[in-house]
């Protein structure tokens, strides 16, 4: 085949991907239109609950970009989660392949580092200690899929609503706040008139750590509304890490399972020596 015919088949090739792309139907992107209404505690809590985004596997691609100070990393990632019993998400910076693989379920969490060969595996009870701020299965379930939690329990109830303060911000947007009395995290939820939560903080003062889960981008996509686009935000007093998370090929309720899996001749570490290779000290 002469270099000329290569060359036009190669053009051919790449048009018909980028029409074929141009041609995918579009995810409708939603925007809050509703104004902030006044409602009674209970009810407000109960139409959160209603349109919260529904499901019972999910999974998704994801583009991550992380910023520690002056250090950057972005990398592809898939995520899965299986309602109320794990979640997963697989870190593949290129062509697909592997690198870290963070598991957690209500009782474990374990990370897979595949350059080094090596793992954590933990019990949430004891990092609990370690890392309070939102660090269990249930409120990590509940960050990465937009949902309202109630810290300590596996689901909210109506009747948690008296759990929680309500107040207005400048903006003219719900503000629920609460307190875990046991760990002594204090966590909010902004929500938009349209009943949907937009920003998730949970602070332990006195170990200053933070976490703050910013929802934008919201899409519509067969019959379900997703925030395609998540800002984090992790700090103590010596870290800082923003993190920006990009979702699409979002795919729900097919089948999915998930286990926990350490490689033979890896070594076991701490998740210190995970977290150095993601952020440096300030």
């Amino acid at each position: 085949m002469s270099i000329m015919r290569y060359k036009q088949i190669l053009f051919i090739c790449l048009l018909s991907g980028l029409i074929f792309t141009a041609c995918k139907s579009r995810q409708q992107m939603v925007f809050s239109t509703s104004p902030v209404e006044e409602k009674a505690n209970n009810q407000l809590f109960s139409d959160i609950m209603t349109s919260e985004f529904q499901y019972n596997t999910f999974s998704a691609k994801l583009n991550v970009n992380l910023t520690n100070g002056t250090k950057s990393l972005s990398s592809r990632a898939n995520i899965r989660i299986v309602k109320d019993c794990a979640l997963q998400i697989s870190i593949q910076p290129l062509f697909g392949v592997e690198m870290f693989r963070f598991y957690i379920d209500p009782d474990t969490v374990m990370v897979v580092d595949r350059m080094n060969k090596r793992y954590v595996m933990e019990p949430i009870a004891s990092l609990k200690e370690i890392y309070p701020v939102g660090f269990d299965f249930y409120t990590m379930q509940s960050v990465f899929t937009n949902v309202l939690f109630v810290s300590g329990k596996e689901q909210p109830e109506l009747p948690d609503y008296q759990k929680f303060r309500y107040t207005r911000t400048p903006d003219q947007c719900y503000y629920m706040t609460s307190k875990d009395a046991e760990s002594g995290i204090d966590y909010s939820f902004t929500v938009n008139g349209d009943d949907r939560i937009t920003f998730t903080h949970l602070m332990q003062s006195q170990k200053k750590q933070s976490l703050q889960w910013g929802y934008n981008n919201f899409i519509t996509q067969n019959d379900f509304i997703f925030p395609s686009k998540m800002n984090v935000t992790l700090s103590s007093s010596s870290r800082k890490v923003n993190a920006e998370l990009l979702f699409s090929n979002i795919v729900t309720d097919e089948p999915l399972q998930l286990t926990m899996n350490i490689p033979s001749g890896y070594t076991r570490t701490t998740v210190d020596e995970i977290l150095k290779i993601f952020v440096q000290h300030e």
